[in-house]
């Protein structure tokens, strides 16, 4: 015995369907996001102080120059296979 039997069985249900699909969709968002609300994780003084020290560089002079430090960026040598034992 089907239990939703004859056309006003089916609207019943598509009715139900569609009330739910309409209240999921306009639910109010409990939680808006990480990036919209709280901290960023962005550290602004250091942010600032290496904009600044970059407008400080003189006009030939690139950001890396005079740098202690591993050169990882475009055109750097790549490294070399590790060694096989």
């Amino acid at each position: 015995m089907p239990l939703v039997s004859g056309p006003v069985g089916t609207l019943l249900v598509a009715a139900a369907v569609l009330a739910a699909v309409v209240i999921w969709l306009f639910r109010p968002q409990r939680h808006p996001g990480p990036r919209l609300v709280g901290d960023d994780g962005i550290d602004r003084e250091e942010l600032e102080a290496a904009e600044r020290e970059v407008r400080e560089l003189e006009t030939g002079q690139r950001p890396d120059d005079g740098f202690e430090s591993d050169d990882w960026g475009p055109g750097a040598a790549r490294p070399r296979p590790p060694v096989r034992l």
